[in-house]
């Protein structure tokens, strides 16, 4: 996933490198770059299993809210489409979640398990495809990495994953005669399901389901 998502990257930066050469201005007709800031919601359900003891089974759904910045680039072949990828170069963390769990040889003592994650490395390529009345529907695929940061009494840790997924949004694109754009967008992303097994207990799994995220955007940039 890393590996990818470094390729895009670098192709991102080959392409302005090789835009810096041109001194015709046709060279980047077509090329957009910008800014956005995205305030949204996710949703998942976070379920562990240990598979040597049915009974012994936690499930739980959670939300919280999110605000992040990102940067994009652009590129138009003609007036209908366009291409681009985003990248948000900050993480999205999870709220910290408490689980207690009384486990047998420990005198009734409860034992606390805390956990979080960060969404890191949100990488998004996309299409927009422009309509009628300066709107535009925009389709993409989303790569993630996930980092855990967990503290387990019961004992464990759990690598960190990765995951992709489908975005489909709606925007409003307002240009100005200097080429510069305001576009403000809502979006609703799905993630595939992520799972990790205990590294020191291979009969706990972990697994992510049900991976959901709403945004809405604004966003400035400059076409050439």
């Amino acid at each position: 996933m890393k590996q990818l998502k470094t390729r895009i990257a670098i192709l991102v930066a080959v392409t302005f490198s090789f835009f810096g050469f041109q001194t015709s201005s046709s060279a980047i007709e077509g090329l957009s770059i910008g800014v956005g800031y995205h305030t949204g919601a996710a949703m998942g359900t976070g379920k562990e299993v240990k598979s040597d003891d049915a009974n012994n089974t936690t499930e739980e759904d959670g939300a919280f809210e999110f605000d992040i910045p990102a940067v994009f680039v652009e590129f138009a072949p003609n007036e209908q489409f366009s291409f681009g990828v985003e990248y948000w170069p900050d993480a999205v963390d999870t709220p910290e979640n408490l689980n207690k769990q009384d486990t047998a040889g420990q005198n009734g003592a409860l034992l606390n398990n805390t956990v979080k994650a960060s969404f890191e490395e949100h990488t998004t390529v996309y299409a927009n495809i422009n309509m009628p009345f300066n709107t535009y529907l925009k389709v993409g695929y989303v790569m993630t990495d996930i980092a855990t940061n967990e503290s387990l009494a019961t004992g464990g840790a759990y690598d960190d994953a990765d995951t992709t997924g489908y975005t489909v949004g709606l925007g409003y694109n307002h240009s100005a005669d200097n080429g510069i754009f305001v576009r403000v967008e809502l979006a609703a992303t799905e993630y595939d399901d992520v799972s990790a097994t205990n590294v020191n207990d291979s009969e706990k799994t972990v697994t992510v389901s049900e991976m959901y995220g709403a945004t809405a955007s604004i966003k400035i940039g400059k076409s050439f």
